[in-house]
């Protein structure tokens, strides 16, 4: 089972139904540790999901004062702040020097805060890092087990010497290579710190020595592995469809919220922000519509119907519902109910940071 959710997850502030509630705290209860870190919540039932709600993680470069002031205005789940490429070598010892500030304005509107680190500079990076308010960091071109322990460790280091309990820091991790794809289940199960795992699709193909084009998708496959990998081991899967991965561009709200539509359907469960306008697509992309959720209220009411009248299938709006659609059906509900809450908070935060 999972390590302990609480320190990802902010309390609840309002009160859903009792059958949605009752999952959010199965789904979430807290679990005994193991190891140092975390793991996202499992439920029973074959059904494994994380209430983890990070849907958008917004990049922003840590020297670039503008950008990280008004990064918490644009609601995203999660801010990144960058010390890697977004950072001219020349600059980054002096970028650790504004992490500290920088991980206090972003976290503001109630977002995540995490920093990209460099995988060269990792100590410094984490140690430059590690103050209240930082959810975690972000590391880049992960090859292997050790990679990962290493960033643990430093991690541990940082935390005790911080006052902040070891093991509350997550990691996400980036695969940039085709060692890393073909290595991905025992990289991402070399700690359970890791909460999320994606491609740098761009490191990817100058690993591959390929020149992206719109028209050919050459990663179909390392994202379906590292999608169905990562899931199986309880972390979350993120990533963009093609051609935005190694093509990122802007986008239009319409076709910005089809592409991140896509990207929910090939299984991830979140977007980097490489530009402010993508987030709230992404956030809405992976939030249940209202339509959704009254469908699966219904298909819920009907299948109970359906138990106490003695069995466990019936047919509804031209399909059967069984007990694997009742169970899906609770994982909507209950995704919807704590998107809106995360929604919610990140406003009250907002508001209160404007004043």
């Amino acid at each position: 089972m999972g390590g302990d959710r609480r320190q990802y997850h902010r309390p609840l502030r309002s009160s859903p139904g009792p059958q949605v509630a009752g999952l959010v705290r199965t789904l979430c209860r807290p679990r005994p540790r193991k190891g140092r870190g975390i793991r996202p919540c499992r439920s029973g039932g074959g059904i494994r999901m994380s209430m983890l709600i990070r849907r958008s993680n917004l990049m922003v470069p840590v020297t670039n004062a503008k950008f990280v002031t008004g990064a918490w205005r644009h609601g995203a789940d999660a801010i990144t702040l960058d010390l890697e490429d977004g950072v001219v070598p020349a600059l980054k010892a002096g970028a650790r020097e504004l992490v500290r500030d920088a991980v206090a304005v972003a976290g503001k509107g109630a977002a995540e805060v995490f920093v990209r680190v460099n995988k060269e500079f990792l100590v410094a990076d984490v140690e430059a890092s590690t103050w209240p308010g930082l959810a975690g960091i972000m590391l880049p071109k992960v090859e292997s087990v050790e990679d990962v322990v290493e960033a643990s460790d430093a991690l541990t280091s940082a935390e005790r010497r911080r006052g902040i309990e070891p093991g509350t820091l997550s990691l996400i991790l980036l695969l940039e290579s085709a060692n890393a794809v073909f290595r991905v289940r025992e990289i991402i199960a070399a700690s359970e710190r890791v909460s999320q795992v994606g491609l740098d699709e761009s490191d990817l193909s100058a690993s591959l020595g390929i020149s992206p084009v719109a028209e050919y998708d050459p990663f179909v496959y390392a994202r379906g592995r590292m999608a169905i990998e990562a899931t199986a081991a309880g972390v979350e899967p993120i990533g963009i469809a093609h051609p935005l991965g190694t093509l990122p561009r802007l986008l239009s709200g319409d076709d910005m919220l089809k592409a991140a539509t896509d990207s929910k359907n090939l299984g991830f469960k979140g977007i980097i922000c490489p530009h402010p306008s993508w987030v709230s697509s992404v956030n809405t992309a992976f939030t249940p519509t209202e339509s959704q959720v009254d469908f699966y209220t219904q298909v819920r009411d009907v299948f109970a119907q359906a138990i106490a009248a003695g069995t466990a299938a019936v047919p509804f709006a031209g399909r059967m519902i069984d007990v694997p659609v009742d169970e899906w059906a609770k994982v909507v509900i209950a995704t919807s109910t704590a998107c809106n809450l995360r929604d919610a908070e990140k406003q009250t935060a907002m508001e209160a940071a404007s004043v």
